[in-house]
């Protein structure tokens, strides 16, 4: 046995109260997941040797499946730290996803903890506080006491009634890292197993041993991220999101005639097409109706004036490229909450490529690709665009102005 320490962290859970249709954990804050946070995190804490992370089933959405199968992908960086990497299908509990992770942990581990998903801002001095806690009575849990007044009530024909005050100062709301005896962990869930015992953190499995658990002082910026308020104050203590700001929406348009011998180039994204879009730069219909949508919200003029078509700078430039460059000069300013945008085209076909537009245009707005969506329709053989002679795009973009008035 060694004294170093495997961090297991169950990542199963589908985040329900957290009302979002991707997990929590895989939800971004300043750029990262959530679990690549945590993750990243803990593997910096001298001593980690291993994680497991036990992950949630395969998801039907083909979104969030292509995402979490990015997410771990980033995650084997952590590996290049030297801190070994392990990935386990979670359970239908956080219970059994400890329990399935535990399975993978190596044997002649001396020392176990378990932490939260979505606890990204776990300390390096809060983790060793627990970790010498429990070096010195085998099972050690870091808490915090609960600032308002607690008190246990009654509830009758669905109404609530307060039934007594109790102490604080006897209280304690519990966080992680959790830390144990890896055989005492794997004892009390293979108890807790047995009796059909179904607890809301390992140490309550542990105390039915009849094992005492130390309690060592926690940090109240340890969040868990468990609501979609909590999900916005992290964004804040990262300065992703300000505090303030002021919402703004801004609507953009473009339209080009479709001609032979040019490339048909749309949300970026080369399509194989005989005929491709007329204009000064690549004629890209999508990001031009994006940036003027943009540019609209933040009282900006438009792209004619950003990038003017008689200017040979620009003469059959990257659409993609005049907005990372028009958004880095912005970005100060504002804050992208959404995008939507459609495109109108008979042909070719947009949907195919809509995935790969949407990471385009979030690449150079630098927000999630959860924030852009593209859909498509056809003109129904109406006008110039139904009979083909050229694509239009229409995009309402909704930002969080960080600066009043236009510049």
């Amino acid at each position: 046995m060694n004294d170093a320490v495997w961090v297991i962290i169950p990542a199963g859970g589908q985040g329900v109260r957290a009302r979002s249709p991707v997990p929590k954990q895989l939800q971004e804050i300043g750029g990262k997941t959530v679990l690549e946070r945590t993750v990243s995190r803990l593997a910096r804490v001298s001593g980690v040797t291993g994680i497991v992370v036990a992950l949630p089933a395969p998801p039907s959405d083909p979104d969030t499946q292509t995402l979490m199968e990015q997410v771990k992908r980033r995650l084997h960086a952590v590996s290049d730290s030297g801190v070994q990497l392990v990935f386990v299908p979670g359970g239908n509990t956080r219970q059994e996803s400890v329990y399935n992770a535990l399975r993978a942990v190596p044997d002649g581990t001396r020392w176990v903890a378990v932490h939260d998903a979505s606890r990204p801002f776990c300390t390096g001095a809060l983790f060793e506080r627990v970790r010498e806690a429990a070096r010195k009575h085998g099972a050690a849990i870091c808490a915090v006491t609960p600032p308002d007044t607690v008190k246990s009530i009654r509830i009758e024909a669905d109404e609530s009634w307060v039934q007594a005050t109790l102490e604080r100062d006897s209280l304690a709301s519990v966080q992680t890292p959790q830390v144990f005896a890896a055989e005492v962990l794997r004892l009390a869930h293979e108890a807790a197993r047995r009796d059909g015992v179904m607890g809301t953190d390992d140490s309550q499995l542990v105390e039915r041993l009849g094992h005492e658990v130390a309690v060592v002082e926690g940090e109240r910026s340890n969040l868990k991220l468990t609501h979609p308020e909590d999900l916005a104050l992290a964004k804040v203590l990262l300065g992703e999101e300000p505090a303030g700001g002021i919402p703004a929406v801004g609507l953009g348009f473009d339209v080009h005639r479709l001609v032979p011998r040019r490339k048909c180039v749309i949300g970026g994204v080369d399509i194989p097409f005989e005929k491709g879009l007329l204009g000064h730069s690549d004629a890209d219909v999508l990001c031009h109706a994006v940036m003027d949508a943009v540019l609209g919200a933040l009282g900006k003029n438009d792209i004619g004036q950003w990038f003017p078509d008689d200017d040979p700078r620009y003469e059959g430039v990257s659409s993609i490229g005049l907005m990372t460059d028009m958004w880095n000069a912005l970005k100060s300013d504002a804050k992208i909450l959404n995008v939507d945008a459609v495109v109108i085209a008979e042909s070719p076909k947009i949907m195919p490529h809509s995935q790969q537009m949407r990471a385009n245009i979030a690449g150079a707005l630098r927000c999630e690709v959860g924030r852009v969506s593209i859909k498509a329709t056809t003109a129904e053989r109406l006008g110039t665009i139904g009979r083909g002679e050229g694509i239009a795009a229409f995009c309402v973009v909704t930002v969080r102005r960080l600066k009043e008035g236009p510049g």
